[in-house]
């Protein structure tokens, strides 16, 4: 993956980072305000919105031990991928050149557009 590869992340720092992401975004289906207004291409979810995400809740999920957990949260946020903030931690809005999920959502794109070709050409 491009993000993997451009930026040295192991296969348990993505799975972390894609938990993280899901849960300190997951205002936006709870949320009216929040949903109607952010978490589109223009306007990513303020980080005042995100809820922090626990070791406890991320080591669980995964599979990992606590410990294991607890060091690879603390090398992302040292590297700046993630914040640790009061109660666990979050993936902060992505905006401007430092946006680490860019590369990931244009090979999104890419993919649909490819699939939508495909179903084009299906017969009905």
């Amino acid at each position: 993956m491009l993000l993997q590869k451009k930026k040295g992340l192991s296969a348990n720092d993505l799975a972390i980072l894609c938990l993280v992401v899901s849960r300190s975004t997951h205002e936006l289906i709870h949320d009216l305000f929040v949903s109607r207004n952010y978490g589109n291409e223009d306007f990513a979810l303020p980080t005042k919105y995100r809820s922090p995400v626990s070791v406890k809740f991320i080591h669980t999920r995964l599979g990992m031990s606590r410990e294991t957990t607890r060091r690879n949260l603390e090398d992302l946020v040292r590297r700046n991928f993630i914040h640790k903030v009061k109660g666990g931690y979050i993936f902060p809005a992505q905006v401007g050149e430092d946006d680490l999920t860019k590369d990931v959502r244009g090979y999104l794109v890419q993919r649909l557009s490819v699939l939508e070709n495909h179903v084009k050409k299906m017969p009905e």
